[in-house]
């Protein structure tokens, strides 16, 4: 978006796998990791030699932290470290939001994967595990026991959790009756905009399947409940301006607060919120790293847009729906299909892996449901592993 628009001089700061997003005209800097603070310090560094820099955009989540410290670092407008830390490292997050009174799962940092032993004394069995920086459900592990631990302490699928360079931390696992999103744009330090969504099901436990959401009215006691700590955790955590998304978890005891990022959300999120409120998240999240006024009027809603994230297996695709054929269900208004045949994928899987979404949008709940289960049988993806062929469908 940046790269497009003639106001603006862009220098990318990425990696080689993700050089050729970028036009032959663009100025890029690569860096080994845009996680390492160091490297990308370096980077901006000989920018300013050649190319000086008034503004810091970093959209995703892995350069959340790196953005805001090279605004503290140069002195440069917008989110600095601090903000952006707690915002991206969910172990301060916790911290914060706990001393503020806000609701959130009992935790503890961890200096190694052993540890969980440990604190399983105090937050009980099981335990979920997981980086303290990173997105889309990746480096999550739920740890069952003493012996599932010492299992998980040797198994190839957590070495890079247990070797990444990121602080790790523990937390009581809780039994979720259902989740939630809110998508939030702050000006001045007040949001001006906190749509409320619910998940089908719990993310953690739909990775590798079928991971989706439908809006929420304001009206709704759900919806109520977690736009107050929407705005709350905002508060707490000291954002002037940006975009948000929340994860609020609805369990017996109450609704839980489970991270909050200042990016726009993942998946079909985006283009969810843009077809229900008119309002592009993309859009006000740039304005607001740029200093530019920022979009975020609308009117209230009382129907839901769904949007349903198409599963993506392991393996090389031999075939797959086609967007038209979801575009001519009832209720879609829109639909695609990034995965193509001969696409191949080894995992692992994580809620940031999608063959495509579908937009549909219902009426009232029931309609919902019957819009969900339309497509789940649809759809249909098959892949070959190991020279053998399945169908997978999207449950």
């Amino acid at each position: 978006m940046l790269q497009d628009r003639p106001d603006v001089r862009l220098t990318a700061v990425t990696i080689e796998k993700y050089r050729h997003f970028y036009d032959d005209g663009t100025d890029v800097e690569i860096v080994d990791s845009v996680a390492d603070l160091t490297q990308v310090r370096l980077a901006a560094l000989r920018i300013r030699e050649r190319n000086p820099f008034e503004y810091v955009v970093s959209p995703s989540e892995w350069s959340v932290q790196a953005g805001g410290y090279i605004r503290s670092y140069f002195g440069l407008p917008g989110t600095g470290y601090e903000v952006a830390n707690a915002f991206s490292n969910k172990f301060v997050m916790k911290q914060k939001l706990a001393a503020a009174g806000l609701p959130v799962a009992a935790f503890r940092r961890l200096s190694r994967l052993e540890e969980a032993a440990e604190t399983s004394t105090e937050l009980g069995w099981p335990l979920v595990v997981k980086r303290a920086c990173g997105g889309g459900s990746g480096y999550v592990v739920v740890v069952r026991d003493a012996e599932h631990l010492r299992a998980l302490g040797m198994a190839e699928s957590t070495e890079a959790l247990r070797v990444a360079p990121f602080p790790l931390m523990a937390e009581e696992k809780v039994d979720i009756d259902a989740e939630f999103h809110c998508d939030g744009v702050v000006v001045d330090a007040k949001v001006r905009f906190a749509p409320v969504s619910r998940y089908f099901k719990p993310v953690l436990d739909s990775v590798g399947g079928v991971i989706g959401s439908a809006t929420l009215s304001e009206a709704h006691p759900d919806a109520q409940a977690v736009a107050a700590l929407h705005e709350q955790a905002v508060t707490t955590l000291g954002l002037q301006d940006g975009v948000t998304h929340l994860e609020v978890f609805k369990t017996g005891s109450g609704y839980l607060i489970g991270e909050i990022a200042c990016r726009p959300g993942g998946g079909g999120i985006v283009a969810q919120i843009r077809h229900q409120y008119g309002v592009d998240l993309w859009d006000a999240f740039l304005a607001a790293q740029l200093g530019e006024p920022v979009a975020a009027d609308c009117e209230p809603r009382t129907d839901h847009m769904i949007q349903y994230m198409l599963p993506r297996p392991v393996g090389t695709v031999t075939s797959v729906t086609r967007a038209e054929e979801l575009l001519a269900a009832e209720g879609v208004i829109h639909a695609e299909v990034k995965t193509k045949i001969g696409d191949t994928l080894t995992g692992p899987l994580d809620s940031s892996i999608y063959a495509g979404f579908v937009l549909m949008r219902a009426t009232d709940e029931a309609q919902i449901t019957r819009r969900i289960t339309y497509i789940d049988n649809l759809f249909h993806i098959h892949t070959s592993t190991n020279d053998s062929t399945q169908p997978t469908g999207n449950r």
